[in-house]
């Protein structure tokens, strides 16, 4: 366990030295936000420093088994004593040693406390990291959707600004009513000011990706392939509710196994557990072995052997009322941290299931989506071909239009809440990647 975990930190740390300036290499991918983000975090690094913290205290605590060894020295002159000044000095070396024999096991259950310790703060790594991961996903998708969404109000604004010069020379040669170019005309400045809303936020989410990036400019980004996922969307699309159950079950065995969370519970009920043995102890006496010796020299008498002795100790608390409400505290602290891993569990597993539905419908979401923009798509062209001829009517021609706006934006959502739904379960299960959330589709 502790090899790996000093695997994971030798990983943190080699992020953490990496040159901030990736994005000159070229566009950023997934991978490369994702490892960016981890490199900047400031609570990845706070997770680590806490990491090193329990270490210490781990340490420290075991040193508590060892023997506790003091020495004192001191000189002395008797200045009233006969013959000389360096006649009368003298000094003596004392030197001691104690060792706790038997305690109860009270300090043998508080070291492994300190493991317990150690373990759940490499977990609270693994956690930052996987939150890290998450916010660096929410970060890119958000910028590339919000990209999208620009180039369709592009579209929208270019179908819109075809139309307008399409009506005013019909109004013009007087074919049109001036009523149909006044629609027209205000439409296009309807889509204008939405084309320039959607720059605005653009702006602001490459704004806070770079924020997140520790990077002082925006940097550009890799679009994603969705024509990669066409195998992965049909596999969902067919789920029934039988295998999406079996789905969510086997996402939420992979989280039993790797997810730190619940390993943060399962850590923190052992830890409740030893603090019951902890607790025990005050039943029992503490015997301890002492030794000293000390050293003595004289100008008179020259080095001597001084006082000896060899201790033995015991000591017992004769009010054990007290320990038993210390052991009753401790096992109900210990029931808590039980009943909350199994709390803890439940509620990831409901999480895991309404992901999973999340993940089913967008991907349904985005082959209904694609038909429809496709329909919209091929009305729009027939109505602006009759526009063109003075057979519709200016209304018809912007409904088309809308039509064709509404469902690019319903399948841009689509997309870009199915990736999200993806990168959800990878963080749910507690990944650091989404290959196993998408091999485990049935």
């Amino acid at each position: 366990m502790k090899s790996s975990i000093r695997v994971m930190l030798a990983a943190v740390l080699a992020l953490s030295l990496l040159p901030l300036s990736v994005a000159a290499q070229g566009a950023l991918d997934i991978a490369a936000v994702r490892t960016q983000a981890l490199a900047a975090s400031a609570s990845l690094r706070k997770a680590v420093l806490a990491y090193d913290s329990a270490a210490l205290a781990e340490k420290a605590q075991s040193y508590q088994l060892l023997p506790s060894i003091s020495t004192s020295a001191g000189g002395s002159v008797d200045y009233l004593g006969t013959g000389t000044l360096a006649d009368n000095i003298g000094g003596s070396v004392k030197l001691s040693a104690t060792q706790t024999v038997y305690d109860g096991g009270k300090q043998a259950a508080l070291v492994r406390s300190g493991g317990v310790a150690v373990k759940a703060a490499a977990e609270a790594v693994r956690s930052a990291r996987v939150a890290v991961i998450g916010q660096a996903d929410a970060a890119f998708y958000a910028v590339l959707k919000a990209a999208a969404s620009v180039e369709a109000a592009q579209a929208d604004l270019d179908a819109a600004t075809l139309r307008l010069g399409m009506a005013k020379a019909k109004t013009e040669a007087g074919v049109l009513a001036e009523s149909d170019y006044l629609q027209a005309e205000a439409e296009s400045a309807a889509n204008q000011t939405a084309l320039t809303t959607a720059q605005r936020a653009l702006a602001s989410a490459r704004a806070r990706l770079a924020s997140l990036l520790g990077d002082s400019t925006p940097s550009e980004l890799r679009p994603v392939d969705f024509s990669g996922y066409d195998d992965v969307l049909a596999r969902l699309s067919r789920l029934d509710e039988a295998a999406t159950s079996a789905y969510s079950a086997a996402l939420f065995g992979l989280a039993a196994s790797v997810n730190p969370a619940l390993a943060t519970y399962s850590l923190a009920t052992e830890k409740a557990t030893i603090a019951v043995d902890v607790a025990k102890s005050a039943y029992m006496p503490v015997l301890a072995v002492g030794l000293s010796q000390s050293v003595g020299w004289g100008a008179a008498d020259g080095l001597y052997l001084g006082a000896g002795a060899v201790t033995v100790s015991g000591t017992l608390s004769l009010d054990p009322w007290n320990a038993a409400n210390g052991v009753a505290i401790a096992k109900t602290a210990a029931e808590s941290a039980a009943l909350d891993a199994s709390d803890g569990a439940r509620s990831l597993s409901l999480d895991i299931d309404v992901a999973v539905n999340g993940l089913v419908s967008a991907a349904r979401s985005i082959g209904s989506s694609t038909k429809a923009l496709e329909y919209a798509q091929s009305g729009y062209s027939r109505m602006l071909e009759k526009f063109k001829l003075s057979a519709a009517a200016a209304s018809d021609l912007s409904a088309a239009e809308a039509l064709v706006s509404a469902d690019r934006n319903a399948l841009i959502a689509a997309q870009y809440d199915f990736l999200s739904s993806v990168s959800g379960l990878r963080g749910l299960v507690g990944l650091e990647g989404e290959d196993q959330i998408i091999s485990s589709i049935p």
